[in-house]
């Protein structure tokens, strides 16, 4: 059978090229398109085609036209419509640079706190402009939610407006039977009585109970539960979490008044969102004009009358700060099970000062930026985008309101450092910041002046830093200004090494440890070298000596001398600086990662976190990582999460933060993080398998091999670990996959080629060519016979022996070989073998004769609610499908199993 993107692709003729699928839910498709006769990307939109079965295809298209006359700057316009040869509706609408409402809803859960109340109430005018124009033309949306709003430079616009009523208007039948099924929609998505379509979490009551001839105020209804969620940071029935009990919930009961919920939000504006909640249409306010009228009266919004001048020539930046710095409000992120505090952080990027001087100085420009970075970062009340995110911008022409969507954040930090030389031709600087509301793309407040001198190249930062504090309206307790006047150190020919140490290991973070990268490591030493021999109390450069120490000696693990050189240094920097966070954090690492020295650990780690600065992306990064390894795993998933938040455009840190989410089986975040990652680079084979992976851990074959045409057209060369997801996914793939040798896929570790024959045997397996699966054992065989493994990630490949020796039959070396797996994976985790992959161990003890035994691996897997950190955390389908589990079906103990985990 054709596959639903070639027929698509068909239909479309040469008018559009697919290019990427972004994903879609049970009711459509959606891909990427390119406009070949403009040039510009499209949306491209496809009904799954058992919902199409229930559909007139053409009376859908007509009312589709119908939509495509809303032409309003909120609303994302309908462009085309049509439908493939075989009757199944498509449309396209313009590709939307940004993010999506649930995306930032996402990220603020992960900061803490509700959308700040400035940016919260742009977005619903937004929406209550969008709703207020279609409304007017008689046009109800029906299916306002997050997923249907996206935010672009600064604005808010609504997508699929008129599709839900062009669903309902095109339908023939109720799509609740087979057909329905085979597309995976959920029972009644189209009900029988009155064909009311929408989403439970955002449904009004008429809606939910399939009132034909819900109206505007059914929009008005969804508009308030999406103003509660912004303003109170949750849901009003949040604790609601199936789609049955969130319609008995709209239906029947009362949400706790906002005004309960967060008190911070301006009466007005609260009663307004109650009034939208009411379950009597009637009692709901006429029309969004009346939203927009409420919401344009400064009461509502928290907008006060511009604050004098202060004497430092400071002005307010925005009513809804003012309110949180009136009412002394503020923020402290500290790790704990409990997460975050409720008073979101306001959120900034300090952009790459523009270097105004010779070339020589852009090392000096690069360490002042991160020097304020840092030091706005370790304020309670402010969240600061990490380095490696802002880094991007350097240089940029892109405006300021598509700097701020894509960052996430509502200003931005400037700064021009312009150089002159005096008559000894010493330099000297003056620097100029400037705060930018990125919502707006206008200049908020331009600062004093700072002038840096030979003999004074410590003050600007903190100088810097306290003005855009005030500026922003944040309260500075005397603490808080001690800390941004505290100096790295005193000695400026000590601060000047560090800066270039610092500039190196930038430079060189993320690049692998290839031959140059430990060059410049090695030099980055040195300067971190000279700056503690200059400043032996400056603890921030023993911190950053220890690290790179630490780095090499990991790196190069046969290197004695180098192991040699950390423990000096460590001892060196703990005598100097004994409470520095990144001096405690080597020392931790070295004890857990070279020494395997686990004893006390734990203590150090706290007192660790508990002098990190509260709002740094690495900071959350360290913690998260603490915590989990001491089993702390929600509070880590949470900070985790707000490192990502704070580093939007790290690829790695969203690779991260995906992983985390598949092993917690939070599948819609695990999707997000990739699909963010491949938003930034949609050749990111990473972010491809992170895709795959996903859809594998829920046992979803057929999402992955829908995943495989786009995956492979944009890597040509892909890896070995991609082929390897494909090849699970049966179907062409497994075949394809039995064709390529290990030259083909560039096969040069040893973990590799493991994982490459133990591939080739679940293709061999699931399509029942024993023989070939033993082959590819005994080549496993041959591969690790007699080698140590030991390390980090070794405990899985010796599993994959053992399962390779139990399908040989050869059962008194598999049960060797699997008892010395665990041993391995204990050395790194003494608690638990979380490191060896479930299906791996009971599809060996399945071979062995123990099937009892194997299921018990499954249960305990299964009831692991942060599953497994490494291999992910599966679900009963992804056992069910698991080729090295088929030896198991039909056997007593796995199908009761199964009956006792349904999905």
């Amino acid at each position: 059978m054709v596959d639903l993107r070639d027929r698509l692709q068909t239909a479309l003729g040469g008018a559009y090229v697919l290019d990427r699928e972004l994903g879609g839910g049970g009711m459509a498709r959606v891909f990427v398109a390119r406009d070949a006769a403009l040039g510009r990307d499209v949306v491209v939109k496809v009904l799954a085609p058992a919902l199409a079965e229930a559909l007139s295809a053409e009376r859908f298209g007509r009312e589709v036209r119908l939509a495509a006359q809303l032409q309003e700057p909120h609303i994302v316009p309908v462009l085309a419509a049509g439908a493939t040869a075989d009757g199944v509706p498509w449309y396209t609408m313009p590709y939307v640079a940004g993010e999506g409402l649930r995306a930032r809803l996402v990220r603020q859960t992960a900061l803490g706190g509700p959308v700040p109340l400035g940016e919260a109430t742009s977005i619903l005018r937004d929406l209550a402009k969008a709703l207020a124009y279609a409304h007017g033309r008689g046009i109800v949306h029906r299916d306002i939610k997050p997923e249907n709003v996206l935010l672009s430079s600064g604005t808010a616009v609504v997508t699929d407006f008129g599709i839900a009523k062009a669903l309902a208007r095109a339908q023939t039948q109720a799509p609740d039977g087979p057909a329905g099924a085979r597309a995976g929609l959920p029972s009644g998505t189209l009900t029988r009585a009155g064909t009311s379509l929408g989403t439970p979490a955002y449904m009004a009551p008429e809606q939910a109970a399939g009132d034909p001839d819900v109206d505007a105020r059914a929009d008005l209804y969804a508009w308030g539960v999406i103003a509660y969620e912004l303003l109170a940071g949750r849901h009003p029935f949040a604790d609601r979490t199936t789609p049955h009990a969130l319609v008995a919930a709209h239906i029947g009961e009362a949400p706790r008044p906002l005004g309960t919920v967060a008190p911070a939000v301006p009466a007005l504006l609260a009663a307004l969102v109650m009034r939208c909640l009411e379950k009597d249409p009637a009692r709901r306010p006429a029309s969004a004009v009346e939203l927009l009228a409420v919401l344009d009266d400064g009461r509502a919004t928290g907008a006060r009358a511009a604050l004098p001048r202060r004497a430092r020539g400071l002005v307010s930046v925005g009513g809804a700060l003012a309110l949180l710095a009136a009412a002394g409000l503020a923020w402290h992120a500290r790790p704990s099970v409990a997460g975050a505090a409720s008073v979101a952080p306001t959120m900034l990027a300090v952009l790459p000062f523009d270097n105004a001087g010779p070339a020589a100085q852009g090392v000096f420009t690069d360490g002042l930026t991160d020097a304020v970075t840092a030091k706005l970062g370790a304020l309670p009340g402010l969240a600061v985008i990490d380095r490696h995110s802002a880094a991007q911008y350097r240089a940029t022409t892109k405006p300021a309101r598509q700097i701020g969507t894509e960052l996430g954040v509502p200003y931005l930090v400037e700064g021009v450092v312009r150089w002159a030389q005096d008559a000894a031709g010493a330099w000297r600087a003056q620097v100029t910041p400037t705060l930018v509301d990125a919502r707006a793309g206008t200049t908020k407040w331009t600062g004093e002046s700072v002038v840096i001198t030979p003999a004074d190249p410590f003050s600007a930062q903190a100088e810097i830093a306290t003005q855009v504090a005030e500026a922003l309206r944040v309260t500075l307790r005397p603490a808080d200004r001690s800390a941004l006047a505290r100096r790295l150190t005193d000695d400026p020919e000590a601060l000047a090494a560090y800066m270039r140490g610092r500039a190196l290991v930038n430079a060189n973070f993320d690049g692998g440890w290839t031959p140059a990268a430990a060059a410049a490591w090695a030099q980055a030493a040195a300067d971190f070298t000279r700056a503690v021999t200059l400043d032996p109390g400056f603890g921030d450069a023993w911190g950053m000596l220890a690290m790179t120490r630490f780095a090499a000696a990991n790196m190069a693990s046969e290197d004695t001398a180098a192991r040699a050189r950390l423990r000096t240094t460590l001892a060196q920097a703990l005598a100097h600086a004994p409470d520095n966070p990144t001096v405690l954090l080597e020392v931790a690492q070295t004890r857990t990662y070279i020494d395997h020295d686990t004893v006390g650990v734990e203590a150090l780690y706290r007192r660790i976190i508990a002098v990190l600065p509260p709002n740094a992306p690495s900071a959350s990064d360290m913690a998260s990582v603490i915590l989990d390894a001491h089993g702390q795993f929600d509070s880590a998933y949470v900070m985790l999460r707000r490192a990502a938040a704070l580093d939007p455009r790290s690829a790695g840190r969203l690779l991260e933060a995906a992983t985390a989410a598949r092993a917690r089986r939070r599948w819609a975040d695990a999707r997000g993080y990739a699909d963010a990652v491949l938003a930034l680079d949609s050749a990111s084979e990473p972010g491809w398998i992170a895709q795959v992976l996903v859809a594998e851990a829920q046992g979803d074959t057929d999402a992955m091999q829908r995943l495989a045409a786009p995956a492979l057209a944009r890597l040509p060369h892909a890896s070995q670990q991609l082929w390897h997801e494909l090849a699970a996914a049966g179907g062409p793939y497994g075949p394809k996959y039995l064709a390529r040798s290990a030259r083909d896929l560039d096969i040069g570790t040893l973990a590799d080629s493991a994982d490459y024959y133990d591939a080739k045997t679940d293709v061999a397996l699931r399509r029942g060519d024993l023989a070939r699966a033993r082959a590819y054992g005994d080549s496993l065989q041959s591969l690790l016979a007699g080698r140590a493994l030991a390390g980090d990630n070794d405990a899985n490949v010796v599993a994959i022996l053992a399962f390779a020796q139990a399908n040989r039959g050869d059962t008194a070396a598999a049960r060797g070989t699997l008892a010395r797996a665990f041993a391995t994976a204990r050395v790194w985790n003494p608690d638990t073998v979380r490191r060896v992959d479930a299906r791996v161990v009971a599809g060996t003890f399945a071979r062995l004769g123990e099937p009892a035994t194997a299921v018990r691996w499954l249960a305990a897997d299964l009831a692991d609610p942060h599953g497994d950190w490494v291999a992910g955390g599966w679900t009963p389908r992804a056992f069910a499908v698991s080729p090295k589990l088929l030896v198991l079906h039909r056997t007593p103990a796995f199908e009761r199993f199964l009956r006792a985990h349904p999905e």
